[in-house]
């Protein structure tokens, strides 16, 4: 699935992010995120978001213990050139391969994939799925709009400092897992 546009939505009545993807061929999918799934989510997403991007901005990089996080934020922070966040983002004309209702999953598995790619895929229990390869510069896009969501929310999933969300479940010391089943 080649991804064209990416929308990330709070929806206030119902109390969750959607997530919408529409394709150059005009698909769209849709995912309903809860809070307890970004919870579990976030973290681990913006921490494989960071790994990537770090590796990407400077591949041979051996950073000291105290410039890891600033190389990390100017990572998450750069330009990203291929992204356009003042298009509107575009529902008419669009066909929609798994039905109109958005996907409310239950089960979310992150991992990496080829050369720097990161992997979402979200299962629900009535069988539909949908898995989403995301390019570095896609995922740093799609963690972008996530936050900016999440402000509106007003979840208290906010990243900190340290790239830990905020009211999250601890995964225990030491780093987060980079791949991983989260359930909802």
């Amino acid at each position: 699935m080649a991804i064209h546009q990416l929308q990330v939505l709070y929806d206030t009545t119902a109390d969750r992010l959607l997530l919408h993807m529409r394709t150059g061929a005009a698909e769209m999918y849709s995912v309903w995120l809860t809070r307890r799934m970004l919870s579990r989510l976030y973290t681990p997403f913006r921490s494989a978001v960071t790994a990537t991007s770090v590796a990407q901005t400077t591949p041979r990089a051996l950073p000291v213990p105290e410039a890891r996080q600033m190389l990390e934020q100017a990572a998450l922070d750069r330009p990203l050139a291929s992204a356009d966040f003042a298009t509107p983002f575009v529902t008419t004309d669009a066909s929609y391969p798994l039905g109109p209702e958005p996907l409310l999953p239950d089960t979310v598995d992150l991992r990496p994939g080829q050369g720097g790619q990161i992997t979402l895929a979200f299962r629900e229990p009535r069988g539909r799925r949908i898995e989403v390869a995301l390019s570095n510069e896609l995922s740093s896009a799609l963690l972008r709009l996530v936050d900016s969501a999440l402000a509106a929310a007003q979840w208290g999933l906010v990243a900190s400092a340290a790239g830990t969300a905020v009211g999250a479940a601890s995964e225990g010391p030491g780093e987060p897992p980079v791949a991983g089943r989260l359930l909802n």
